[in-house]
């Protein structure tokens, strides 16, 4: 592996990292374990696999079963200085309530809606009630973004607020 120099530095702390809970309210999990089916993103959402409901992916149709949380359990990425992926047929925390961090892919505004992306669980957001492409509606809120909450920025959601 090469080694690469600091290409980056921060004036501010990053406000978390995707799929980290982020607050001292209670972490909801489902009631049972699950391992993923395909490679499962960190920080989105997840649906279960209908063909054998103890795997989940981070693609499906409808509501998504959970979102998946950032664990110490997670494995470290192959050859890969970071990751936030958690390889087929390893184990997937799926949270059904809390705050967390995210990276949004739309601008974001305290107070709009979450919208998980059907194709690969990751977070929109949008009007409450408003219809955004190839996503679906969640119960989740944007609680805090750090600086703009532009695209592409770290942001808190929750579905206790």
């Amino acid at each position: 592996m090469a080694k690469e120099f600091q290409g980056q530095v921060n004036i501010l702390p990053a406000i978390g990292v995707p799929g980290q809970h982020m607050s001292t309210n209670p972490l909801v999990s489902t009631q049972k374990g699950y391992c993923a089916a395909d490679t499962v993103t960190i920080g989105g959402f997840v649906w279960a696999v209908a063909e054998n409901d103890a795997f989940v992916k981070s693609t499906g149709t409808g509501a998504p079963l959970g979102f998946a949380v950032r664990e110490i359990t997670n494995p470290l990425g192959y050859n890969q200085p970071a990751s936030n992926n958690v390889p087929k047929g390893f184990p997937v925390s799926v949270a059904v309530k809390g705050d967390f961090a995210v990276i949004t892919r739309t601008a974001a505004t305290v107070g709009q809606s979450v919208f998980a992306v059907l194709a690969n669980g990751s977070i929109k957001t949008g009007t409450a009630g408003d219809t955004v492409d190839d996503a679906i509606e969640t119960d989740y809120k944007v609680v805090n973004i750090n600086g703009g909450g532009a695209e592409g920025d770290i942001i808190v959601i929750s579905n206790w607020a």
